[in-house]
């Protein structure tokens, strides 16, 4: 992985920065919903504390008090009068909350719905009833089939069911001894995919405050035992209080109403004495809404309950402490509520008993659009921070990665293909740890050059230091010769004056070698026929080397070239004299030029020894040879060398390689064309 991805993946370290941010947003958040939620317990504590010393509005019926739990009915205010016609059409769109009466089972079999208009009191009944049991008109029995009872505070009323048509209110008159039907209550019957159904009207007088409903589902229509039975009758007898809400509450509720504050009054079961405002909806915007979602998405809390539809999130357990609650509501948004309970006070000796219950609510909507916004400027300002610390960094890395590749690139062309240092690498000023490299490796290349530089002339200084102690030997070798000796004598002073001999050839091949690279860069290049020295010099190898056959293998026409012929000319004899050192005697050896794409192949091949493994490219280096004779014969691997400095001259490639069949070897020169 380069340094610019590198760096790129360090700089995502920057998006820790949103999350960092995302996590005080949170705090911040959590510290204001629990001011919220303070501040709605403050406002149900005052009006519970405003009911607790006026009692006589949230109780003002001394005897709802003294009745069980179960035994009241709720009338919900409708704003019109329904249509009294069995089918409770008119009911569905109002929404009220219908009261399930069990039989003995616990098993609901039946739900009734009331409200009032004005003075007079409307329900709905619907029994789920797969068999009814209708009055039979041939007997003379009131309750023979299945019936609907009703309890006010003074009378009794039965209501025998039947499939379809008017409702006969029955009351027993015991003056008269008999029953006798009450024409205010009137009402219709009709059938139900269940069961029947039972709407009715009443005016609220005959009530008394009280009433109850009773339930009898007979299996026959003989007057039998009922089989399932449902009342809200309690058990002494006496119905229960109607419960509806109170204006004089209502009034004094009122006066603690704010904007987007929902308060209610519930009494001890949970019945609505009073109640005003209204929830801010979370409606959606028309383009940020989505941006408002995924904020509170990302802000959000552990899972919340739902709020329940159309009903108030009265409190559980012990309703004797203060409750709060946090519910879900739309688009993600939060709505606290708190329950407070109306206690008028409690002593040693009687503890008094919950009057009912404040319920607040209020959407938290106003503290979430804080948060929203705060998170929406945190995403812009991270983002552009981000962008920005990418942007540097990624330009940065640029830089550095540039430097590096300019040091390995200035790295890489500090020596040639031959090993010679340029001498021209960059020396950089700057003063961090990359600098400081780049002058590292300038001081180590000048020291190497230096040292280069040294060997370069350290032939000469041997050839020149070398050749004064070498007269020296010959002369008095050969004085030695020209004086008698003995037989044992003159073999040793014959291997001496050889030994001197092969020394002097060594030195003066050095000395020639040494002046040879200096001549060769002070050569002038000229315009020849490439085709034309080939021949002559064929003609000269055949002649020069009787014991070699000589093949020469190139295109016809002129091959055009510019260059030092002499110097090229010098190459040949390298190569060629190399091919007949390893060559056999009477073998042939083949000269060949080929024309490529912008240049000129030149090839000498001979039969003979393969190159050892790993020679390829060494041969070419100073000093280096694989002749077995090589120090008999006083090779010093100067000759390929030498080659190889002409064709870099020409900046041309020298190439050395065996033969595919294993039989030889071919040196390749590709020249650049004219």
């Amino acid at each position: 992985m380069n340094l610019r991805r590198q760096l790129l993946l360090v700089s995502l370290v920057a998006l820790t920065l949103p999350w960092a941010g995302c996590q005080y947003l949170r705090q911040v958040d959590t510290a204001l919903a629990q001011g919220q939620i303070q501040a709605i317990e403050a406002t149900a504590a005052a009006i519970a504390a405003r009911l607790a010393s006026a009692p006589q509005l949230i109780a003002p019926d001394p005897l709802r008090l003294s009745r069980p739990p179960g035994a009241q009915l709720y009338l919900s205010p409708m704003p019109s009068a329904p249509r009294v016609d069995g089918y409770g059409g008119d009911w569905r769109s109002r929404e009220l909350e219908p009261r399930t009466l069990h039989d003995q089972q616990l098993s609901p079999l039946g739900q009734v719905t009331l409200g009032q208009v004005g003075n007079q009191i409307y329900f709905l009944l619907t029994v789920a009833d797969s068999s009814p049991a209708y009055r039979d008109p041939r007997t003379d029995l009131i309750a023979g089939g299945d019936t609907v009872e009703l309890f006010t505070a003074e009378q009794h009323y039965t209501l025998p069911v039947a499939s379809q048509g008017s409702v006969s209110a029955l009351w027993h008159n015991p003056r008269e001894g008999r029953y006798e039907r009450e024409l205010r209550l009137r009402g219709r019957w009709t059938t139900s995919a269940k069961g029947y159904q039972l709407e009715l009207a009443m005016p609220q007088a005959l009530t008394g405050g009280s009433l109850a409903i009773r339930i009898r589902d007979r299996v026959s229509s003989d007057g039998s035992t009922p089989k399932h039975s449902a009342s809200t009758l309690p058990s002494d007898g006496q119905p229960g209080r109607l419960v509806g809400p109170l204006p004089k509450l209502q009034a004094e509720l009122d006066h603690f109403a704010r904007p987007g504050l929902r308060l209610a009054i519930v009494d001890s079961e949970g019945f609505l004495l009073a109640s005003n405002g209204q929830l801010r909806s979370a409606k959606p915007e028309p383009s940020p809404w989505l941006r408002s979602w995924v904020y509170r998405k990302l802000l959000s809390w552990e899972a919340l309950p739902q709020l329940p539809e159309n009903k108030l999130p009265l409190p559980s357990g012990n309703n004797r402490t203060m409750q709060q609650q946090w519910f879900a509501g739309p688009l993600r948004s939060r709505i606290g509520a708190v329950s407070m309970p109306v206690i008028t006070r409690a002593d040693d000796v009687v503890e008094r008993p919950v009057l009912g219950q404040v319920l607040v609510l209020q959407s938290g909507e106003a503290m979430q659009s804080v948060t929203e916004g705060a998170a929406h400027r945190l995403w812009l300002i991270s983002c552009v921070a981000a962008a920005t610390a990418l942007l540097f960094l990624f330009g940065y890395a640029s830089w550095l990665s540039w430097r590096v590749r300019k040091l390995h690139r200035a790295a890489r062309s500090a020596v040639d293909s031959s090993g010679k240092l340029r001498g021209n690498f960059p020396h950089s000023k700057a003063r961090d740890e990359l600098g400081a490299l780049n002058r590292a490796f300038a001081s180590l290349l000048g020291e190497l050059d230096q040292y280069h530089q040294y060997l370069r002339t350290l032939a000469s200084k041997l050839s020149h230091e070398l050749r004064t102690p070498l007269a020296v030997v010959r002369s008095s070798l050969d004085n030695l010769a020209a004086g008698e000796l003995d037989e044992h004598s003159r073999r040793y002073a014959e291997r001496a004056m050889d030994g001197s001999a092969r020394l002097s050839g060594i030195l003066n091949s050095l000395s020639a070698a040494s002046n040879l690279e200096a001549s060769i860069h002070q050569a002038e290049r000229e315009s020849f026929d490439l085709a034309d020295l080939l021949e002559v010099m064929t003609q000269c190898y055949s002649d020069a080397h009787t014991g070699h056959r000589f093949k020469l293998d190139k295109p016809e026409g002129q091959l055009p070239c510019d260059g030092a012929p002499e110097l090229l000319a010098q190459l040949l004899d390298k190569l060629v004299d190399n091919a007949c050192s390893f060559a056999c005697e009477g073998s042939e050896i083949r000269l060949s030029a080929a024309v490529g794409p912008g240049s000129y192949l030149v090839a000498v091949s001979n039969d003979g020894p393969l190159l050892p493994d790993g020679y390829a490219h060494k041969l070419f280096d100073s000093l280096v040879s694989v002749r077995n004779d090589g120090d008999n014969a006083g090779h010093l691997g100067l000759g390929l060398h030498i080659a190889k400095l002409i064709a870099d001259f020409h900046g041309a490639q020298l190439q050395a390689c065996n033969h595919e069949d294993g039989c030889g070897v071919t040196f390749s020169l590709k020249l650049p064309a004219k």
